[in-house]
């Protein structure tokens, strides 16, 4: 059988509010929400509180960082400041040890020209002592007729006064060795020793090629010896008609030029008269040299004169060499550079 559905049921009678409690809530909504519109603008206020102590902190934050950028600006322009000031400092210490050293310099070089002008001095010195005895043994031979024709050399030591200062026996003792080598050298060339003044000699040859031969073998040997702490000589040669002296010395003004010559010759070099050259040349194998006029103290032209550097003397193959020999006349292979007469008319 079919299943009907039931009837629905009597609806339940609906009950209203009373006005009075529809009063009560209305007033109870109404007291909640002005409590939430109070809590809402006291929300509000602290929002506003809020906003304006973040904008404080924000304002803040910028001071301080504006403050922090001044203060890094500063403390670059105080580093640029500092590393300027220690440049500068670096540029006054380098400038002061510059002037230190210049300074030093400066009482160096005074002191090299102070030691200079001594050996100048004392160099014009014994010029003038050559002079005087010069002039005296000319003087001296005036009165007589002994004269004859002769190459003069005269010898010096470079840089005399300065190595007397720094080793006075060391230097005599090296002096005192040279002026006998040369001697002994020079005799044995044919020539003969007129007389030693400290720290040079004057010897006088029979002619021009013995005294050139001489000079250049000495000067070969003293250059070669000056690396080792020889001595350094300067050589001056001249020809001339000297006047010959009963107690064997010269006199001329040959011997004038000779000493002239030899104070502008180089340090371990020669220089000779240009008629020196003139009678060697094309008989002796000569080095290179340079020729020049010079003016000589206490002579009235200036003299064509040949000089010789250390460095063309040491680059000669065979120094004092001939080229070809030429052998010598019977009276200058015999007989000494003066032959004194005697009052029996004998030869001394």
């Amino acid at each position: 059988m079919a299943d009907f559905p039931k009837p629905p049921s009597k609806p339940a009678a609906l009950s209203l509010p009373s006005k009075a409690h529809l009063v009560a809530q209305s007033d109870e909504r109404e007291r909640a929400l002005r409590q939430r519109a109070e809590e809402l603008n006291e929300l509000e206020r602290e929002l506003v509180t809020l906003r304006e102590e973040l904008e404080a902190q924000r304002v803040d934050v910028e001071n301080r960082t504006r403050a922090l950028v001044e203060s890094e600006m500063l403390f670059k322009n105080q580093k640029l400041l500092y590393q300027k000031q220690f440049s500068q400092l670096m540029e006054q210490r380098e400038l002061t040890k510059m002037r230190d050293e210049l300074h030093k310099k400066e009482e160096f070089l005074q002191q090299t020209e102070k030691r200079y002008n001594e050996q100048f001095a004392a160099r014009d010195a014994d010029l003038k002592k050559r002079e005087a005895w010069v002039s005296a043994e000319h003087e001296r031979a005036s009165l007589r007729e002994n004269r004859r024709l002769q190459a003069i050399v005269f010898t010096d030591v470079v840089s005399y006064s300065a190595l007397m200062q720094a080793d006075e026996g060391r230097t005599i003792q090296r002096v005192r060795a040279d002026l006998q080598r040369m001697r002994t050298d020079g005799e044995a060339q044919g020539g003969m020793l007129i007389n030693t003044m400290g720290d040079g000699m004057l010897m006088i040859f029979p002619s021009a090629i013995q005294a050139v031969r001489f000079s250049l073998a000495m000067q070969r040997v003293f250059n070669l010896a000056a690396d080792g702490g020889g001595l350094r000589h300067r050589f001056g040669i001249h020809i001339a008609d000297v006047a010959l002296l009963p107690d064997g010395g010269i006199a001329g003004d040959g011997v004038n030029i000779a000493s002239r010559l030899e104070s502008k010759a180089p340090a371990g070099g020669i220089c000779m008269s240009a008629v020196v050259h003139l009678l060697v040349r094309g008989k002796l194998l000569l080095p290179a040299s340079t020729t020049e006029d010079v003016a000589l103290k206490n002579i009235a032209e200036p003299m064509a004169v040949h000089k010789f550097a250390p460095e063309a003397i040491l680059g000669m193959e065979d120094a004092g060499g001939s080229a070809p020999q030429v052998p010598l006349a019977a009276e200058e292979r015999t007989a000494p550079p003066f032959a004194f007469k005697a009052p029996g008319g004998a030869a001394t």
